[in-house]
């Protein structure tokens, strides 16, 4: 198995990785609109087909109305048939070497329903305790998904996103 960071994705790769998505991503998050993102790493099998996923990108939020910039980590996804063989640690790991040194922040963020905070946990990321805001249909509305940090942030400080969710 190989992991590799790169920017864009071939449509055929994100087919081969979701053409199961009915149970892909979760069902909280498919009324909503998502920011996209531009980077990937993606881990391929020795056959080379893509197996696992993780999607990042540089956002500036506001938190306590002062401007930053975190990387924000989205379309996490490995292919049924692979999991349960640490392939998120090995993509997780890869993106925060990769991004911090590519697009120069050094707090990784994402968005899950409370259910999968204990996974995101294992990968090093903590619940912010804070309101959380995010843009829906051009509106600032209050973020129902849990937002986890990796990395530096306010412990219980209001952040607003300038964006949809990642």
């Amino acid at each position: 198995m190989r992991v590799e960071t790169q920017k864009g994705i071939l449509e055929s790769e994100w087919h081969y990785l979701t053409q199961w998505k009915e149970r892909v991503f979760p069902e909280e998050g498919r009324s909503k609109e998502w920011s996209p993102v531009s980077w990937h790493s993606i881990a391929y099998s020795e056959a080379n087909d893509p197996i696992g996923h993780i999607g990042f990108d540089r956002f500036e939020v506001l938190i306590d109305a002062e401007p930053r910039f975190v990387i924000g980590i989205g379309g996490v996804v490995v292919r049924p048939e692979h999991q349960g063989q640490g392939i998120p640690a090995l993509l997780f790991n890869e993106v925060h070497h990769q991004a911090s040194k590519r697009l120069g922040a050094d707090v990784f963020t994402l968005f899950c329903p409370s259910r999968l905070v204990s996974y995101y946990a294992k990968q090093g990321y903590q619940r912010h305790r804070g309101g959380v805001y995010f843009l829906q249909q051009g509106e600032k509305v209050l973020s129902t998904f849990e937002f986890m940090h990796c990395g530096e942030l306010t412990a219980d400080g209001e952040v607003v996103l300038q964006s949809e969710p990642w």
